[in-house]
C-alpha cells in the first residue's frame, strides 16, 4: 500500500499553481515590452531610410520627366522651322 501512494505525486495548490502564472505572465509582459521598443526603434529608422531613398528616387523621377518634356518642346520648335 505505501509503494502504491508513493506512485502519486503530489498535486501543487491552487496558491503555488496562481503564483507560477502572475509571475509567469509578468516575465513575458516585461520581455514584451523590451521587444516592442526595440521594434519600434527599428521601425523608425527604417521608415527615415526609405523616406530619404523616396525622397530622392522622387527628385530623380521629376527631373528625368523635366528633360524630356525639355527635349520634346526643342523637337517640336525644330520641326516648325
Amino acid at each position: 500500500m505505501k509503494n502504491l501512494a508513493r506512485k502519486f505525486v503530489r498535486v501543487p495548490s491552487f496558491r503555488s499553481i496562481v503564483g507560477a502564472a502572475v509571475g509567469g505572465s509578468t516575465l513575458l509582459a516585461a520581455v514584451s515590452s523590451q521587444a516592442a521598443d526595440d521594434l519600434s526603434t527599428s521601425a523608425v529608422t527604417a521608415i527615415t531610410a526609405a523616406q530619404t531613398s523616396g525622397t530622392t528616387t522622387g527628385a530623380a523621377v521629376v527631373a528625368c520627366v523635366a528633360g524630356l518634356a525639355v527635349v520634346g518642346i526643342i523637337i517640336a520648335v525644330i520641326r516648325k522651322v
